[in-house]
């Protein structure tokens, strides 16, 4: 999906909550067939609403003047990226009413309840601010915000037809839309950026020969994992619109850091005018996607070609860690796991509800609340595992628990001086525990947060007062 010509996203947030069991039968009834000819979805939709009862696309023919543009965009997408259409993908132009109900659907049956879940944990852990529905916020960004997106529900290319008709009566006078200086594209006389048209046609190729609705709705669900599936669809498809956009010979000449640096450069406007409204976490989560995906799928194409761009669909990276530091994922270096007995908890009433592993992207999102960016990118450096609980009880009452391995001792303790300066940073006070100084306990309001450190480790419990000292006991 193109944002108003400046980002590209293929679900928005919504691959956040991963997309779960609702995928099985999505799996089963994809076999039905892929939407041919002129560009109408029509029986691509009637199978995803066989399975997701979602409304059918209209079966709106495409004008001469985009079937073109399609069949142009089709040939330069499979030569760049090195892989043959096995059927032709569809291409619909959708109102704006019916691109805003599309996205709903999409974000409901890509895992709607998961998201909100995810939001509850997040709340309860102060992640993101309270009252935070991810679920409504991936539908009206999505929405409000796109311009062209991949539905690997209808496998075809949705166009919102009134934003393309603006780009296109700006192509006929000459002129260019506010980001289209930041993208170098160029737009069709049909009012379509045919690079970025690529970027959408590469995920559908990527459909096609991969089932990205399998990828990303690896079971069970984990954040960390998942985001690290997204950077390699997003990266790959960024980097075919990038090579596109500049041709090969010119491409050849970047190092994978510089085309980190110049995505980094191109998200400024977003991070100023989106990072305004959301959370450090989700903004760094969606240019994660694009500037981190890019640079680590560049990095794995460099190393071994196409087919090992092919490879990495079958063997996605196992953590944003990998992602983040390419040398991991080449070495296999794999995430701890964290065992967390509850025993005790379940014993008093409290039931686990969510629980997933962050990541070293979530950790540094996070710290970004507070910190300058070098200190929260070093503070999230040295992450070797962790898991994010939520645990409530039948009468409403919340305990977040968050435990995190380190590589070494030293790491940890970067870690929780970090996460301490967080607390300090957004108002808590801190309590005297008596505990000395590997264990601190903050207070806002009836919120109460203990942080300890231990060794390689750190815990962080998170709850009301009233609950958060027996908590702290049966949790150890």
């Amino acid at each position: 999906m193109r944002t108003r010509g400046r980002v590209i996203v293929l679900t928005s947030i919504i691959a956040v909550a991963g997309v779960a069991a609702l995928l099985a039968g999505a799996r089963g009834s994809r076999r039905g067939g892929v939407a041919r000819g002129g560009g109408s979805a029509t029986q691509a939709a009637s199978v995803a609403t066989e399975a997701h009862a979602l409304t059918p696309l209209p079966p709106r023919e495409l004008s001469p003047e985009l079937a073109g543009v399609r069949s142009r965009v089709m040939e330069k997408t499979s030569e760049t990226r090195g892989l043959a259409w096995l059927a032709p993908p569809g291409m619909i132009e959708l109102t704006g009413w019916e691109y805003g109900t599309r996205a709903r659907e999409m974000t409901d049956a890509l895992g709607g309840e998961e998201l909100r879940s995810l939001s509850r944990l997040a709340s309860a852990g102060g992640l993101l601010p309270e009252g935070t529905d991810l679920a409504t916020l991936a539908a009206g960004f999505t929405a409000a915000s796109a311009t062209a997106l991949y539905s690997p529900f209808d496998r075809s290319v949705l166009l919102v037809a009134e934003r393309r008709a603006r780009s296109s009566a700006s192509a006929h006078a000459g002129a260019s839309s506010p980001g289209d200086s930041s993208r170098g594209g160029e737009s069709s006389s049909a009012g379509v950026d045919e690079s970025l048209l690529a970027h959408e046609f590469t995920h559908a190729l990527q459909d096609q020969h991969f089932d990205l609705l399998r990828l990303l709705g690896a079971k069970p669900y984990n954040f960390d994992r998942g985001e690290a599936a997204f950077a390699v669809v997003e990266g790959d498809a960024m980097n075919v619109e990038r090579r596109l956009e500049v041709g090969e010979a010119a491409w050849s000449r970047r190092t994978p850091e510089d085309a980190a640096r110049i995505e980094e450069q191109r998200f400024a406007i977003y991070r100023k005018e989106f990072g305004a409204l959301f959370p450090p976490l989700l903004t760094e989560t969606f240019i994660f996607r694009y500037r981190d995906g890019a640079r680590f799928v560049e990095t794995v194409r460099r190393k071994g070609g196409e087919r090992a761009v092919d490879e990495l669909f079958a063997r996605p990276p196992a953590s944003s860690e990998q992602v983040l530091h390419p040398e991991k994922y080449f070495a296999g270096e794999q995430p701890r796991e964290i065992n967390f007995d509850d025993a005790r908890l379940d014993a008093a009433g409290w039931r686990e509800t969510v629980s997933t592993p962050l990541g070293e992207l979530g950790v540094r999102g996070l710290l970004l609340k507070s910190l300058p960016r070098a200190a929260a990118e070093r503070a999230a450096a040295g992450w070797g595992g962790d898991r994010a609980y939520l645990f409530e009880r039948a009468s409403g009452e919340r305990l977040f628990v968050w435990q995190s391995s380190w590589d070494t001792p030293a790491d940890a303790r970067e870690f929780f001086r970090a996460y301490n300066a967080l607390e300090r940073a957004r108002g808590a006070t801190e309590v005297n525990n008596g505990e000395g100084n590997d264990s601190k306990t903050w207070r806002e309001g009836d919120t109460v947060t203990r942080v300890r450190l231990t060794n390689d480790a750190v815990t962080i419990l998170r709850g009301r007062e009233s609950d958060i000292a027996s908590a702290i006991s049966l949790a150890g």
